[in-house]
């Protein structure tokens, strides 16, 4: 039976006709997939390098340590050195620090993306959208290069949606982050420099430090203590100011020192 909205007086004037078409092709013509798609994650970082690096660490929880360099081609890093240490420990992880790795450059998209607990990535450089995306117990450190000629706490170093969707774990960034810094995060600790527009919306859990300006709608629809969303910005009437105090800035500290 045909819903009663197909035939709405409103619909009478739009024409699919030509997105709904069905072209005469040959048999051998392909019009539906064929072929599944190559992502050539043998070819990633991690395939290539990670984790066969981490193999200590996965096999026996023996730490491990290692320097690289990064380039804005490499995407979502550690995400499947990662997924490794979940298949392994479950969601528990490893030990805090287990495994570590430092890289200089510039980081592709989602950087960190997802990594468990055990896991620290520290990024000596910048890098693209959705560093830490989905974080899920691990560790994010980024800061300048070494004889950077710029003022780290007034120059954007990671991009947009940072930590979008974060759940757990710790992140510490030496310059300004892009917009939506750390939507809907539900359990991380982050401290940054300053964000753009829109940062902490939806935010329901964990904690977030910004040492400087924050941009138009940020903190929108955070969770009050009630459980209610907020409909409006940060304001005196809605929001319980408080100082900050000493044993929460020791806490937020890299690895509390």
């Amino acid at each position: 039976e045909m819903r009663r909205a197909v035939d709405h007086w409103k619909a009478r004037n739009v024409d699919f006709s030509r997105i709904l078409f069905k072209p005469t092709v040959p048999k051998h013509y392909g019009r539906t997939c064929r072929q599944l798609q190559d992502h050539a994650l043998e070819k990633s970082l991690d395939g290539t390098t990670l984790l066969e690096l981490a193999k200590p660490a996965l096999d026996a929880k023996t730490p491990v340590r290692a320097m690289l360099p990064i380039r804005n081609t490499n995407r979502v890093v550690g995400t499947m050195t990662g997924s490794e240490v979940t298949r392994r420990y479950g969601p528990e992880g490893l030990p805090d620090d287990t495994i570590h790795f430092h890289f200089k450059g510039s980081a592709g998209q989602s950087f960190g993306a997802f990594i468990p607990r055990g896991m620290t990535l520290v990024l000596e450089g910048d890098a693209n959208d959705y560093i830490g995306k989905g974080l899920s117990g691990g560790r994010i450190i980024v800061f300048p290069p070494e004889g950077a000629r710029f003022v780290p706490e007034e120059n954007i170093i990671i991009g947009n949606v940072a930590f979008y969707g974060a759940t757990s774990g710790e992140a510490y960034i030496r310059g300004v982050a892009g917009e939506r810094f750390c939507v809907r995060n539900s359990g991380i600790d982050a401290v940054v420099e300053a964000v753009g527009d829109h940062g902490c919306e939806y935010m329901t859990g964990g904690r977030v430090v910004v040492l400087g300006p924050t941009g138009p709608n940020d903190y929108r629809r955070m969770l009050d203590a009630q459980g209610k969303m907020r409909a409006k910005g940060l304001s005196p009437e809605e929001a319980e100011m408080a100082a900050f105090e000493e044993n929460a800035r020791d806490e937020m500290r890299v690895g509390g020192n």
